[in-house]
């Protein structure tokens, strides 16, 4: 078994396999070994089977657990492969627990969640994106916000249910979950708000303060629960890289004081628990650091109003939507402004990443196919940039305050390091420094 963190340049067995021969330097996400398989693995272990859901067991190495009365799982925004290189516990337990997933496309935090927490691909669940068209409301929507820019509130305030925006139900929407016991911790400044009232179904939603809060809670809701999961997502790796890279320093000092902390929750929870709980690690996206920008303002904005119904963005994508006729000039003038940073696909082209379709049993207007359902949302034209390239939506401010953070790193796109993400499943115990004596006979 190979045991060291993979890099673009040194991958895992399976990721050459995954390249875009469109273009190069650009993975296609693998639905069979993707992040929406990470919660019926979870499942699994806990003795439920959700049918027609693709798990994960089969990718883990032999080592981690196939079975468990509890699981603490933790999703950590935008940990890839060169922000987890720089832990310690956590690459130790990589070598031994750790093997590689894809993220979905688009690898935006909306899409993207909601493939992990909802068991769907994105052409499934609906959320093909950040600020995508909906029909309805017949508008462009921030879906980490659920909330038209500009509009007063979000559009649950205002009465919509923004599961109507399914395809098919999310996999904690459904009835599995009677027999076990079940939580997932936020920020209190998203629970209960914007993408969270979409994607945790029945799952009751805890908010902290701090993430050694979190860890608390998480301590004891396991301790007390006799089977069942405990999910938890943090952003500080997503914030960090965003503003000073994922190879910064910074992202490590915070991921080494992270795993310490889980390690010592683990030496405080009764040895009984530890021993049937198992540990899930994974992550929505990684980064792409940026060389460079496109500069999607003044003219290029008013040609683009002119000539398209709307625009929308995925970080490092584009989303053109268009009335008819509108495709052959809208194409050609943006491949000419993009250059050779980037490449204009159709909607035939881009749609099989989005994920398959179903076998019929999909929801959705009977008048319309499943494509053209895709479509509405996902575009008619995407625009996916090269590594280290990213849109500048605003011009410079001649009155920036003193140290404005500026982002340097971005997602969305299709590069090695947005797309392949580490999946970890571990005994609890392992998080302790002699684990191999604590670890239950998996």
């Amino acid at each position: 078994m190979d045991t060291r963190i993979p890099t673009e340049h040194a991958p895992a067995s399976g990721m050459a396999a995954l390249a875009w021969a469109e273009r190069a330097g650009a993975y296609r996400p693998d639905p069979s070994r993707s992040i929406a398989g990470v919660m019926p693995t979870l499942l699994r272990l806990l003795g439920q089977t959700v049918a027609g859901r693709t798990d994960l067991l089969s990718s883990l190495p032999a080592p981690s657990p196939r079975q468990a009365k509890r699981v603490l799982f933790l999703c950590v925004d935008a940990l890839g492969f060169k922000e987890l290189a720089q832990s310690e516990r956590l690459c130790r337990l990589y070598g031994e627990f750790g093997t590689w997933v894809t993220s979905v496309f688009p690898t935006i935090t909306s899409c993207a969640l909601s493939s992990i927490y909802q068991a769907l691909p994105p052409a499934r669940h609906g959320i093909t994106g950040h600020v995508i068209w909906k029909d309805c409301p017949g508008a462009l929507v921030d879906m980490l916000r659920m909330q038209v820019p500009g509009a007063p509130a979000a559009l649950g305030d205002a009465g919509f249910n923004v599961k109507a925006w399914q395809r098919q139900p999310g996999i904690l929407d459904g009835d599995w979950g009677h027999a076990l016991a079940s939580y997932h911790l936020m920020d209190r400044h998203i629970v209960g708000s914007g993408l969270s009232t979409l994607l945790y179904g029945r799952t009751p939603l805890v908010a902290f303060l701090h993430p050694l809060e979190a860890l608390d809670k998480a301590r004891r809701m396991l301790t007390e629960m006799e089977r069942g999961w405990v999910g938890l997502y943090v952003d500080q790796v997503d914030t960090l890289s965003h503003v000073l890279t994922g190879e910064a320093p910074q992202v490590g000092l915070w991921l080494r004081q992270w795993e310490e902390s889980l390690a010592q929750m683990v030496v405080t929870m009764p040895a009984a628990v530890v021993d049937d709980t198992a540990f899930m690690l994974v992550a929505d996206h990684g980064q792409s650091t940026m060389q460079g920008h496109l500069s999607l303002h003044g003219e290029p904005t008013k040609w683009l109003e002119a000539h398209t119904r709307a625009v929308g963005h995925s970080g490092r994508v584009l989303h053109i939507y268009l009335d008819h006729g509108q495709e052959e000039q809208v194409r050609s003038w943006l491949q000419a402004f993009v250059g050779s940073q980037g490449r204009v696909c159709a909607f035939d082209e881009i749609k099989t990443l989005t994920g398959p379709p179903l076998d019929g049993s999909e929801n959705g207007p009977a008048s319309e196919s499943y494509d053209d359902w895709i479509r509405r949302s996902l575009g008619d034209l995407v625009v996916v940039l090269d590594d280290g390239w990213n849109w500048q939506h605003r011009p410079p401010r001649a009155d920036a305050p003193p140290y404005e953070s500026q982002l340097v790193s971005q997602h969305g796109a299709l590069t090695w390091n947005e797309v392949f993400v580490p999946l970890l499943c571990a005994p609890l115990g392992a998080f302790l420094d002699g684990h191999t004596s604590r670890r239950a006979p998996w």
